[in-house]
């Protein structure tokens, strides 16, 4: 059970909030390679081996000087292609003086890291994720530290019946499960639709959509390997369309993660939830960052509980699949293909 999964390396992560690098160096941890990113010249993102060429120091412990990091344990300085372009007291760097970079790019008020073959990392694959960054909608983000395994969250994600039982206070609703699931995979992708007729509506929708009555309510996930969520979800009133496309009495949101392994058994989570209604009210701007926090949070909770059991399992403990688990396996079986074919 506690066999760590290998990871897909040729794909980009998402390793930062753009606005965390306005402060100085970060370093991450990621795919258990430890990377300091900072902003070099004119500010473009950079990132590199979190570890001085001289004697291992943490870069990230450093300062950034004129585009540039600065190890704080001998000074010894590196641009943003890893050369060591200063050594104190000697005119030139050492041969090998040096450190690993990785290819970086700043988009959707992201970082993203290409982890694997730098000749492969086009921009052009960053997953779509416009809302965050959209004058259209309005959103709200955040990042979790998960003492979990990356893989977790693509069954936790892929399958929303939990939002009954984890969710309870404000996604959830009783009879989620009873509703079934459509399941289509293609494009690189697992797609996952579900619709819940004339029920009511969770506490969250209730709050920010006025509803008084049942609802239909829609939950569509895009699921693109290695981990990244694009979950559209919404309600509007019973029989006004929303199936055939007429969302006009109605709300829509996007629920956005993504998800970077730190380790195999630790993971970093991103999110954002976006709305286009409304979106010029600073209040509900506020409650829905609280609400969505506080329900996201709620999985890591989960998620960390699954992983502390998965590590002192007894060796003979089987798994057993249910129906909601239809999204999760062809997502299982998706990413397990891609990383097979990266070999």
């Amino acid at each position: 059970m506690s066999t760590p999964q290998p990871y897909l390396r040729n794909r980009w992560y998402v390793a930062a909030w753009a606005h965390e690098l306005d402060s100085g160096p970060l370093g991450r941890t990621v795919m258990d390679e430890p990377v300091v990113f900072f902003r070099g010249a004119g500010g473009a993102v950079a990132a590199l081996e979190d570890s001085c060429a001289h004697r291992y120091m943490a870069l990230s412990l450093g300062r950034v000087i004129d585009g540039c990091i600065e190890c704080p344990y001998h000074g010894l300085v590196y641009d943003a292609t890893g050369a060591c372009v200063r050594v104190p007291g000697q005119a030139k760097a050492p041969p090998g003086a040096a450190v690993k970079s990785y290819p970086v790019a700043e988009k959707w008020r992201w970082v993203w890291i290409w982890m694997g073959d730098p000749a492969r990392a086009d921009e052009a694959l960053i997953p779509d994720f416009h809302w965050n960054d959209d004058p259209a909608w309005a959103a709200v983000g955040g990042y979790f530290h998960v003492k979990g395994g990356w893989r977790l969250f693509v069954d936790n994600l892929l399958d929303l019946s939990h939002v009954a039982y984890v969710h309870a206070s404000t996604l959830g609703t009783d009879r989620v499960a009873d509703f079934p699931v459509k399941v289509r995979r293609g494009d690189g992708a697992v797609h996952v639709e579900r619709w819940i007729f004339d029920e009511p509506p969770p506490p969250l929708f209730t709050a920010v959509g006025g509803f008084t009555g049942p609802v239909d309510r829609w939950q569509m996930i895009a699921y693109t390997p290695p981990a990244h969520f694009a979950i559209d979800v919404g309600c509007a009133e019973p029989g006004t369309g929303a199936v055939e496309g007429d969302r006009s009495r109605g709300i829509t949101m996007f629920s956005n993660h993504s998800i970077t392994p730190e380790t195999a058994r630790s993971s970093h989570y991103f999110w954002h939830h976006a709305r286009n209604f409304r979106i010029d009210e600073p209040a509900l701007t506020k409650t829905l960052a609280r609400a969505t926090e506080t329900a996201f949070g709620e999985d890591v909770v989960i998620i960390e509980a699954q992983q502390d059991r998965m590590d002192r399992a007894r060796p003979d403990k089987p798994i057993i699949d249910i129906a909601a688990d239809a999204g999760v396996l062809q997502g299982r079986r998706l990413l397990d293909s891609m990383i097979a074919a990266e070999g």
